[in-house]
């Protein structure tokens, strides 16, 4: 980046780029970075530029154009999508995340998927673990599923059925990912409106939440819902408070 000009002399990796280790997992120093072990987000890079980082730096993976301030994905059906563009390699990575139920892998496309950092303590993981405690075999709407990192967590916490949804295509391509990789085999279906897969305690919906209820005629124990941030979740608790008999916001 500063042969081509795009950034001064005085430049390095932190004030270049946001760099995405993976697989991702909490450090208490920097990490070693083996071969294709990084996807690097910049909001200047070009096309010529990062072409040339991932043939002559060997750790560099995946090169992302966008900005980090703006969250890929969608917010809702009235919601235009936002995404990166990936101008050179892969952009797939995997994070590590530790529950109380055991280390799950959350593979994302990160030009598709929101970027979280993992955490030793996750507050989603906390929050969601006092959620459960009150249930033995809960049943559980994981409303705005993302990879499904939440939902996983809930089948390995031995939930009797999680729901998985999103209205975000590619969230719910990798939550059918991250099932098989987290050892939850997966039948594709398209019988139903809106049902993508299902499997053992599971299904796997793609639909506006506001509609989902037009699907489902279950009561769930807990509804999970994870959006954005910043996000007005005003009309997600309303949705969701049909749908089950806890609505969890995290």
């Amino acid at each position: 980046m500063i042969d081509e000009g795009i950034k001064d002399k005085k430049a390095n990796l932190r004030n270049s780029c946001v760099p995405l280790v993976t697989p991702g997992y909490p450090t208490d120093s920097a990490p070693y970075l083996p071969k294709d072990s990084l996807v690097i987000l910049s909001n200047e890079v070009d096309k010529r530029c990062a072409e040339t980082i991932i043939k002559e730096v060997g750790e560099v993976r995946g090169v992302l154009k966008g900005d980090i301030r703006k969250t890929v994905g969608i917010r809702d059906s009235d919601s235009n999508p936002h995404v990166y563009e990936l101008l050179a390699g892969c952009d797939l990575r995997c994070d590590i995340v530790q529950t109380p139920y055991g280390t799950l892998g959350i593979y994302k496309y990160q030009r598709e998927i929101h970027i979280e950092f993992p955490q030793v303590k996750s507050p989603k993981i906390e929050i969601l673990e006092k959620a459960l405690k009150d249930y033995d075999a809960p049943t559980v709407l994981d409303c705005t599923c993302g990879p499904g990192t939440l939902g996983i967590a809930c089948l390995k916490a031995e939930a009797q059925k999680v729901v998985f949804n999103d209205i975000w295509s590619p969230a719910i391509e990798i939550t059918l990912i991250n099932l098989e990789a987290n050892g939850f085999p997966i039948k594709l279906l398209g019988s139903k409106e809106g049902l993508i897969a299902s499997g053992d305690k599971f299904e796997v919906y793609s639909m506006d939440l506001r509609e989902l209820t037009n699907c489902l005629d279950e009561k769930f124990d807990v509804c999970i819902i994870d959006t954005f941030p910043g996000v007005d979740t005003t009309e997600f608790v309303e949705a969701a408070g049909k749908l089950g008999k806890k609505v969890v916001v995290v």
